[in-house]
């Protein structure tokens, strides 16, 4: 049995550190009210990949302050900070600046009003616990050279898409990486007027938490084996 539970526990350390960058992108030609179901089908399948390596935190901006922000804590550990196209504060806004609002980006959470509006620039995510997968719903998308930028070991930049380049639209953009620990997420654009909205993100465990799981499937084993070495009556 101690060789089953070597295994294992190798097997899980070799899993762990073999992680790869995953993408998940999907956008539409959309106004806000509009259906946007290659968006939605890639956070779908984001949600669902970053959910299977551990709980995913969301911010919606729903009860953030409005206005403009520097070094604002949008949620427990999570800092947002960025300047615009005139070296100004982003800000967060509860309106679209103007129609078609998918050329300036909006809200995208259902039922809400809030998001962050950044005139270009730069916005940048910061976590005091690392986290291992990130996405997000754009807005206003209609200029190329947009990014999403972070550091895992190697920098990394993900192209943002380009729904159109006269009707603008919405994307969700979103990466796992897992055995990775990313401290920081940029959103940047070097022209684009978009909204950010309905951020995700996973969270890398704590130490704890980690030996806690992997003493809770040793356990797992040590009962399996049991049953073997020892077959109940109704087995007999």
């Amino acid at each position: 049995m101690r060789t089953s539970i070597a295994v294992l526990l190798v097997a899980l350390s070799a899993a762990h550190a073999q992680g790869a960058l995953v993408t998940y992108i999907g956008w539409d030609v959309a106004n806000s009210g509009d259906p946007r179901p290659n968006a939605d089908a890639a956070a779908a399948a984001f949600d669902a990949a970053a959910s299977g390596m551990g709980p995913l935190g969301i911010i919606d901006f729903e009860s953030a302050a409005t206005g403009p922000f520097s070094n604002y804590l949008v949620a427990p550990g999570v800092t947002i900070d960025g300047l615009d196209i005139s070296s100004q504060p982003q800000e967060i806004h509860n309106f679209a600046i103007g129609p078609p609002d998918g050329l300036f980006g909006y809200n995208t959470t259902a039922g809400g009003t809030q998001f962050v509006y950044m005139s270009a620039g730069d916005l940048t995510f910061t976590f005091a616990t690392p986290v291992h997968s990130f996405g997000a719903y754009i807005s206003g998308l209609q200029l190329a050279f947009n990014s999403m930028n972070f550091f895992d070991g190697s920098n990394q930049s993900i192209p943002l898409p380009l729904p159109s380049s006269t009707q603008g639209g919405v994307a969700f953009v979103g990466f796992t990486d897992a055995g990775q620990s990313i401290t920081s997420v940029t959103i940047s654009t070097i022209g684009d007027l978009i909204g950010v909205d309905d951020v995700r993100f996973g969270q890398v465990p704590e130490p704890a938490a980690a030996v806690l799981g992997l003493m809770t499937l040793v356990g797992l084993g040590l009962v399996c084996a049991r049953r073997r070495r020892h077959p109940s009556a109704s087995d007999r």
